[in-house]
């Protein structure tokens, strides 16, 4: 099944008209499969490929099977240290689960690096209460709708070429619907319960060498940001969220290329339970759905080698772990979640945007990740 996938992947991708154009690169779109029947021999790759637009068939643990649109564009901006790029899909899933997604960063002339995200979602979810030892039994499921706009400014720090600073901005407003008559999410004190808006603002800082933001091969980056959402304004505010990213890549030689993270976030106040850490995603501890496991704190390490295979296909093999907890006294190793898995990649565009394939293993079983753009 999934060679059959690729190979429609293959053929389909192929160039647009002329070399002309081709992410935030923390989209984690569903994935870029389309189904044109012709042999992955046919395919005819060209020098420059800097965009790409192609109808989806994805598969993620959240969501089973979707389809929908997706669509990538990278563009030099005149001056520019490095390339800008811009994603966007539109979704549905048979659990009738839909989302409009567009994010994107843009490197100015000086440097100023200009990032953001929107998206507009309604999402059938599960939710299994708070902390690291919910059971499978706690399930219950709730509909959630919601608006979102995130914009975060970096503007480079004058003597150090590699480091930015700058305002964070957060919008949100969410509803929930059909709870679980007598749930937790229906009669428990829970946050976020009956849905929230806010408008959270703040800071971050980033620090990157990486030689590309998609699918580095050198470098690092370590990123740090805080946002606070004042009582004040909207509904259901007094909250802060903050987390810490750190990332580096070891060339190996031969293209290989093995790829470390390790994240924390951290929130405090009143949170509403969609916006507390969640350990198990796409992103971290692959192979644990979205939101299995949420709570204020959350750790999390992986570790992927990259290795090419032919042309513009690459195979990846994965390892993490995590957790998280209510406090920081709270963490124990008794109750850290591991995964691991592997993958395969086929490169859309020259600045790396990929299509990904990854299967993953943890203690809750076997999940397929059919999506667009790398964990990490």
């Amino acid at each position: 099944m999934l060679a059959a996938l690729l190979a429609a992947l293959l053929a389909a991708a192929g160039p647009g008209p002329g070399d002309a154009l081709d992410g935030r690169p923390e989209l984690a779109l569903p994935s870029t499969e389309a189904p044109a029947p012709s042999p992955p021999t046919a395919l005819v790759v060209p020098e420059r490929r800097r965009w790409f637009a192609l109808p989806v068939l994805f598969w993620l643990p959240e969501t089973k099977l979707g389809f929908g649109a997706t669509a990538g564009i990278h563009v030099d901006v005149t001056g520019a240290p490095r390339t800008s790029s811009i994603f966007a899909a539109a979704l549905y899933t048979l659990d009738r689960q839909g989302a409009i997604d567009v994010a994107g960063d843009f490197t100015l002339r000086g440097g100023t690096v200009l990032a953001g995200r929107a998206r507009a979602v309604h999402f059938p979810d599960a939710f299994y209460g708070l902390g690291p030892r919910t059971p499978s039994s706690a399930r219950e499921r709730f509909t959630r709708r919601s608006i979102e706009a995130v914009a975060d400014v970096g503007f480079p720090v004058p003597g150090l070429p590699h480091l930015r600073a700058g305002p964070r901005l957060d919008l949100r407003a969410e509803e929930i619907r059909d709870r679980a008559p007598g749930g937790q999410l229906d009669s428990g004190p829970i946050a976020g319960a009956d849905g929230f808006s806010a408008v959270s603002g703040g800071a971050s800082v980033a620090w990157d060498t990486r030689d590309a933001p998609l699918w580095p091969s050198r470098g690092s980056l370590a990123q740090l940001w805080y946002v606070y959402a004042p009582r004040e304004i909207g509904r259901g505010g007094g909250f802060g969220r903050g987390a810490l990213d750190l990332r580096h890549f070891f060339p190996l030689g031969g293209g290989r290329v093995l790829g470390v993270q390790g994240y924390a976030e951290g929130t405090h106040g009143e949170v509403p339970f969609t916006l507390l850490p969640k350990l198990g995603s796409s992103r971290f501890v692959r192979g644990i759905r979205e939101g299995r496991y949420r709570d204020r704190l959350e750790w999390a390490a992986q570790a992927e080698l990259r290795l090419p295979v032919r042309g513009r296909i690459s195979a990846t093999t994965f390892a993490g772990g995590g957790d998280v907890a209510p406090a920081l006294r709270d963490f124990s190793l008794r109750t850290v979640k591991v995964s691991g898995g592997a993958g395969l990649r086929y490169r859309l565009t020259d600045e790396g945007a990929n299509v990904r394939v990854d299967v993953a293993a943890s203690k809750l079983g076997v999940e397929l990740y059919l999506l667009v753009l790398e964990a990490f």
